[in-house]
């Protein structure tokens, strides 16, 4: 029978695995899709090695970039999530938003881009080519948000 001893040792060595796992620190972007309005701030959990820790690295607006290091795994693995927090004041209050998506395959590190579509959705792409590029995973004119991918 498992023991609560048991499952800690395994959690333990689960996180010692990933740790393993090399990363590189890019920087973030963000664009907004639709009429998302205005994005004061928006924040994204550092994911160090596949696991959430309990950093966020932070940006201001949309449409500029963080030079703020985000640690990305060098490979893509299935199953990567993130978590975003953003802030959209309503009425001059704030009004904070978060969601967890997935971060969809990778084959080469480049920056972190967080896209905001209508509907408080978000999503999360790595990539080396800028959301002005024909080759950018989500296109600009895009006014909804793509199905999550594993």
């Amino acid at each position: 029978m498992e023991t609560e001893r048991d499952r800690f040792l395994a959690q333990e060595e689960a996180i010692r695995d990933a740790q393993r796992v090399p990363v590189i620190h890019v920087s973030l972007g963000c664009t907004g899709h639709g009429k998302v309005g205005y994005i004061h701030s928006y924040a994204v959990q550092e994911t160090w090695h596949g696991q959430f820790s309990r950093g966020m690295v932070y940006g201001l607006s949309c449409g500029g970039t963080v030079l703020a290091g985000y640690p990305v795994p060098r490979t893509w693995t299935p199953g990567m999530k993130v978590l975003v927090r953003w802030n959209r004041p309503i009425e001059g209050d704030d009004n904070w938003i978060e969601k967890t998506t997935t971060i969809p395959r990778y084959d080469d590190v480049g920056m972190l881009y967080v896209h905001f579509f209508p509907n408080d959705e978000v999503r999360v792409v790595v990539s080396r080519v800028g959301t002005q590029n024909p080759g950018h995973p989500i296109p600009p004119t895009a006014i909804e948000p793509p199905p999550e991918i594993e």
